[in-house]
């Protein structure tokens, strides 16, 4: 059993080295590495009772590659790997943050393997903490990876130090290899696999109807749709739960749409694409039905059309036989596009429920709360280098849902993240948010509660808010986890659920960052997690502050007889006269209205809540004579103030995208 180790070492393990003690800044003397008890169980699972592993190990020296004898040996609750504490120079540079990476067999007795410390702003380090797999470092001290879950991080370190790790000694006993490298036999029987059992198991890759419908929107998006109509069939219709998605994109020749159809197909994608696998279609259709067929046309070309039916594929081959006449009508597209169709569809082992309505409409309004949500930046034409897409259901038209779109949001400084990568370095986008408290949303939207009722539930992503904070990872624009802090924080504070966190990478990350084939999960990366942890902790605390009970003030006032008195004054937020507001009061003094211009066609004006609390007016230096008011009047704070509700009044009635999209045109 192959497995690779690492740890961040800390202050109280360096004194292994004895050129760290020469620098006479050790603080422990246990001259030993910290072996957690998980690892320890996992990596040695038969030593469980023992109070010492024996462990043959090969490490670096100021002359050569050596061997020596050492041993992992119980402690209190964890363990400690003692037996060498290396004299030699070359280890001057350790400091607390190294990388301590271990490769070890430990299916044989003694256990073999080698070990090396890396620098903190060693590349090998950077690259190591870069990548996901060692991801789970952010929460734990020392993580072990077998076979797959470290292959990247075993390939690195092979290749950083190939004269200790690429050790040719095969351990009695060592049966891990390599896919193909075994003994192939000559011959032997034609075993392909059932199809039917091939699909079910490519229809379990945890996908729900919302999740499956948006793998095939990413397609339609992909080519170039800017219209995707769904019709979800009622099931008391005649016709069962059937669905087609019918896009305006490019659409496909016959020989496009046969090497769509195939099971991973070699489809070949661009940066901005939102498909991975070639996986997507066949995925999808195959978790809601075991029959679907696809309908394509390009501008001025024929009609074409493939089915599978999982009932039917002894042979492999689609089927093109003709459509019944309201299917050929349900699936009608226009002069060029796709429509997908799925008959017969699945029913949900847990159908949603809403209060009022039939199961029906509330699978149809979850559904469209999914894409408005995952969608946003292409509904509201904010999605970088794409036009704007339009989506409906049953006819009616989808509504997006910016997780940090609502306008009293206060957004922080973006920050850019490099992450290294083969080629050099691939940017990863973060940015910080802070949601508005339910008091102020209700305040915003004053007697009317019916408006900050849907509000709040838009913002709470139709659940509970506190779920609903921490990380929004999008891909290309395209949102595809959210909620929780990964592993920056194991629990989720009440006080933190107006804390939001936007994270935004490019295809080129898939791989390194994990994305899974359903595209809804991501493993961010140690670097990643510790860079979002210091943006995210400001947010955090700001969240913390709003929910925080004001402190009373104290004044000391003097009587006549010239006794002194402390005076406890005002109500929660409220300031004694003469008194310093106190900072840590949720219900500050009044803020200052600022007004800045700046230079973007994104939007015409924004309101948001700085850092200090202060409402700022952003407007758009092409929107010339709204610049030049908020200019004129930027020094008067009643002024100010009265433009900013002004505004804020616009944004609610919807006058800005409006104005936008007239703007666009003209």
């Amino acid at each position: 059993m192959h497995f690779v180790i690492l740890r961040l070492l800390k202050h109280n393990e360096l004194g292994m080295f004895h050129a760290y003690r020469r620098l006479g800044k050790e603080v422990a003397k246990q001259r030993a590495i910290n072996f957690d008890a998980e690892v320890v169980v996992r990596v040695f699972p038969a030593a469980k009772r023992a109070d010492r592993i024996e462990l043959s190990l090969r490490y670096e020296t100021d002359a050569s590659v050596q061997k020596k004898d050492q041993w992992i040996k119980r402690q209190e609750k964890n363990w400690r790997m003692e037996g060498n504490c290396p004299k030699d120079d070359l280890y001057q540079f350790v400091r607390p943050g190294c990388l301590f990476a271990m490769i070890v067999d430990s299916g044989v007795r003694p256990a073999v393997g080698a070990w090396a410390v890396f620098s903190a702003d060693d590349p090998v380090t950077r690259t190591i903490l870069a990548n996901p797999e060692s991801c789970d470092l952010t929460s734990n001290s020392m993580v072990a990876l077998h076979g797959d879950e470290g292959s990247r991080t075993l390939a690195l370190l092979q290749q950083a130090k190939p004269h200790l790790f690429e050790h040719k000694e095969s351990p009695v006993g060592d049966r891990d290899q390599e896919p193909g490298t075994r003994q192939q036999s000559p011959g032997g029987p034609h075993l392909p696999p059932d199809p039917k059992r091939l699909v079910n198991i490519l229809a379990s890759v945890g996908h729900t109807l919302p999740s499956a419908v948006a793998d095939i929107v990413d397609n339609s998006i992909s080519k170039d749709a800017t219209e995707i109509h769904i019709t979800f069939g009622r099931p008391d219709s005649g016709h069962g739960r059937w669905m087609t998605i019918t896009d305006n994109g490019i659409g496909m020749n016959q020989d496009r749409l046969a090497e769509a159809m195939r099971i991973g197909s070699e489809a070949v994608y661009g940066g901005a694409d939102l498909g991975k696998f070639g996986y997507g279609l066949k995925g999808a259709s195959w978790s809601q039905t075991k029959r679907f067929t696809v309908i394509s046309r390009q501008a001025k070309g024929p009609v074409h059309h493939l089915t599978w039916d999982a009932d039917n594929m002894t042979s492999w081959v689609a089927s093109n036989e003709p459509l019944a006449p309201w299917i050929a009508t349900a699936t009608t597209v226009g002069e060029h596009g796709t429509c997908v169709f799925w008959e017969n569809m699945r029913p949900p082992l847990s159908m949603p429920t809403a209060k009022g309505t039939d199961p029906f409409t509330a699978e149809v309004a979850e559904l469209e709360r999914h894409l408005g949500l995952v969608f946003h930046r292409f509904l509201d034409g904010k999605a970088s280098g794409r036009r704007k897409v339009t989506v409906f259901i049953n006819g009616t038209r989808v509504i997006s849902n910016d997780p940090v779109g609502h306008p009293r949001v206060a957004a922080y400084d973006q920050k850019q993240i490099r992450v290294p990568v083969t080629n050099g370095n691939a940017l990863v986008q973060v940015r910080a948010y802070l949601l508005p408290s339910e008091d102020e949303i209700k305040a915003l939207h004053g007697p009317d509660t019916i408006a900050a009722r849907q509000d709040l539930d838009r913002i709470g992503m139709y659940g509970r808010r506190n779920e609903s904070q921490g990380i929004y990872v999008y891909r290309n624009n395209r949102l595809i986890q959210w909620g929780g802090w990964h592993q920056i924080w194991g629990t989720v504070d009440e006080k933190t659920k107006l804390a939001r966190v936007t994270v935004d990478f490019g295809s080129d990350l898939d791989d390194l960052l994990s994305v899974n084939i359903s595209k809804q999960q991501v493993k961010l990366s140690q670097q990643l997690q510790t860079e979002i942890k210091k943006i995210a902790d400001v947010a955090r605390k700001d969240s913390q502050r709003k929910f925080r009970p004001a402190k009373p003030q104290t004044t000391t006032t003097t009587g006549a007889s010239g006794r002194t008195a402390s005076v406890q004054s005002g109500a929660p937020g409220e300031v004694a006269p003469g008194a310093q507001p106190n900072k840590a009061s949720s219900v500050p003094a009044e803020k200052q209205t600022s007004v800045r211009s700046v230079r973007t066609t994104a939007f015409a004006w924004k309101l948001n809540t700085g850092l200090t609390g202060g409402q700022e007016i952003q407007v758009s230096a092409s929107e010339v004579e709204l610049a030049a008011l908020a200019n004129a009047i930027s020094e008067d704070q009643g002024a100010t103030r009265a433009l900013a509700s002004f505004l804020e009044r616009l944004d609610r009635a919807a006058v800005q995208a409006t104005l936008l999209t007239r703007k666009g045109r003209e």
